[in-house]
């Protein structure tokens, strides 16, 4: 191979290693940054009272959204806090459904403290607070289903009747010839 060929290879082969070089840096530093927004999050869920108070903050009733406020984390590091752990989402499922319990509750507070003057005011909290609670808990407090076959029994006797055999005696004496309705 010629000194221009050998100088060529190298050529790529530096090249190469220079670019998974740099990559491999910003693999380093992405999970660098990964594991300091991981830390804050942990921080500031600790600082909040940790794991238990954030569950018992979405069963009384409260959404993620304004929890995370409170916490100050955004959603998205909440989420993806709460699926480090598996057992943290389940722990949100059932915290979520004691919520739905919460909010349905608040519904009849709201329309018990409503005056004349907040009546609309009140029935649009109490709405949206139901709403919620048939989102979180679906069984209890959403929509029933109704049957998807529907059978009508006066079409079925009618159409019983029609087939009906009327056994007549023809002339008194003969029984055995048959007349169909």
């Amino acid at each position: 191979m010629s000194d221009k060929g050998i100088r060529l290879v190298t050529d790529m082969a530096d090249e190469a290693i220079a670019k998974a070089v740099v990559r491999k840096r910003e693999q380093t530093e992405a999970a660098l940054a990964a594991k300091e927004a991981s830390t804050k999050t942990n921080r500031a869920i600790h600082a909040f009272g940790g794991e238990v108070k954030i569950f018992e903050a979405v069963a009384s009733g409260q959404t993620i959204d304004s929890l995370c406020g409170s916490v100050g984390i955004s959603s998205g590091s909440f989420y993806d806090w709460l699926e480090k752990v598996p057992s943290r989402a389940e722990s949100l499922a059932r915290a979520r459904a004691r919520g739905a319990h919460s909010l349905a509750e608040q519904t009849i507070s709201i329309a018990d403290t409503a005056t004349r003057e907040d009546v609309q005011i009140a029935k649009l909290r109490s709405d949206n607070r139901w709403r919620l609670a048939a989102k979180m808990n679906p069984d209890v407090y959403g929509d029933k289903q109704q049957p998807l076959v529907n059978i009508n029994l006066g079409d079925m006797a009618l159409d019983a009747l029609r087939k009906r055999v009327v056994v007549m005696p023809v002339n008194g004496s003969d029984t055995d010839d048959l007349i169909e309705g």
